[in-house]
């Protein structure tokens, strides 16, 4: 399972890295990568290096914005599997729906409870092959 973490807070990108290595310390996830960028454009350099099987995506960020990457991410059919969570501040109806329907999979709105983020997780995973 490769994961890749992008946001511009480092504080959040550890939180969310502490969190998501303890939802998938269980024995069918016999292989963990994580990965952290802190804009759009990090994460699209790292997208083209590894294969990445889950995003979470924060929305506000500078150089390239986390709206931008979900249409980077959905363009590209090499990416179309990628699960992308959107992880961010933006919490309105309105915005949660535009990005589902940009392509997003999941979305948790800061700040973040760890039952929150293990239960996106479920719902994400309950569909990939393990």
């Amino acid at each position: 399972m490769n994961i890749l973490i992008v946001d511009d807070s480092k504080i959040v990108r550890r939180v969310l890295t502490n969190t998501v290595t303890r939802f998938f310390k269980k024995p069918e996830w016999s292989e963990l990568n994580i990965y952290e960028a802190e804009d759009g454009l990090i994460a699209m350099e790292m997208m083209k290096k590894n294969k990445v099987d889950i995003m979470l995506l924060d929305w506000n960020m500078p150089n390239m914005n986390g709206e931008e990457v979900v249409g980077a991410v959905r363009a590209n059919k090499e990416w179309n599997k990628t699960r992308i969570i959107m992880a961010t501040t933006e919490g309105s109806k309105e915005s949660v729906l535009k990005m589902i329907k940009k392509g997003a999979n999941g979305y948790m709105v800061k700040p973040f409870q760890e039952e929150a983020i293990f239960k996106t997780l479920e719902n994400i995973t309950a569909r990939m092959p393990k």
